[in-house]
């Protein structure tokens, strides 16, 4: 694996779980990263305690507000002047079973996309100009998720906007080409959070249904995420999976 020296990442979504582990993947690597968060700034500081090297900031910003975003850039601008890598994990979800359709109300519905759709499309457009002071080589890399391809997963709300986080990462490969990837991961079964909550029956019932038999560890999506923002240089618009064989089933 090449170094990151010099090279500059954003993780959004970065300060716990699968954007934690992303943040130090790039820190291991040599990069300076800048750990966005919402409403974590505790979680966020102790992510960036954690991190090999200097450089590495955090900040706060709700990606479905366009005006935070706005300020994220003009905050790099002023700062680092460029970005190299961005990294689109933040998300949102609340469980409602499938068959619930009275229980998936509109404020949850519209939660969904807000923040796992239409926030990372603005979150694209509004650094777009620090991507390309950077560019060439750069990338982005959109957290998109198995329950895209599936049709299963907390909410019907949920797998749709994953879905259509798969549809923009296409088409923005298209419109930063050729300076700039855009690639997205889909992991499967991770152990975050959300995890933290089922019990160890249902944990055991959910990994039958992929190959590998267990959970992921937020470290290796996170690998995954950096392979691909920085190694898979010839390829773009498309998704690598880490699923461990769900789609086997």
């Amino acid at each position: 694996m090449t170094s990151l020296e010099g090279r500059i990442a954003l993780v959004t979504g970065g300060s716990r779980g699968i954007g934690a582990a992303t943040a130090r993947a790039f820190a291991d690597r040599g990069a300076r990263v800048l750990v966005i968060h919402r409403s974590s700034g505790a979680d966020a500081d102790a992510v960036l305690a954690g991190l090999p090297g200097d450089g590495h900031r955090t900040i706060q910003c709700d990606v479905s507000l366009t005006a935070d975003l706005i300020r994220l850039r003009e905050d790099i601008e002023g700062n680092e002047g460029r970005l190299s890598y961005l990294v689109n994990n933040a998300g949102w979800t609340t469980v409602v079973p499938h068959a619930d359709l009275d229980g998936l109300t509109d404020d949850i519905i519209e939660r969904n996309f807000q923040v796992n759709t239409i926030g990372l499309l603005k979150t694209c457009r509004e650094l777009a100009p620090v991507l390309r002071a950077d560019a060439p080589g750069g990338a982005i890399v959109n957290v998109s998720s198995v329950a895209a391809r599936i049709g299963m997963g907390s909410s019907i709300a949920y797998c749709a906007s994953k879905l259509a986080v798969e549809s923009i990462t296409q088409t923005l490969a298209r419109v930063f080409a050729p300076n700039i990837r855009v690639m997205a991961v889909a992991p499967g079964l991770t152990r975050t959070a959300m995890a933290a909550n089922w019990t160890e029956d249902e944990i055991a019932k959910r990994v039958q249904s992929n190959a590998m038999k267990r959970m992921a560890e937020p470290e290796e999506i996170a690998a995954t995420i950096v392979h691909t923002a920085a190694d898979l240089t010839y390829s773009t618009g498309s998704s690598v999976l880490a699923e461990g064989g769900r789609l086997l089933y």
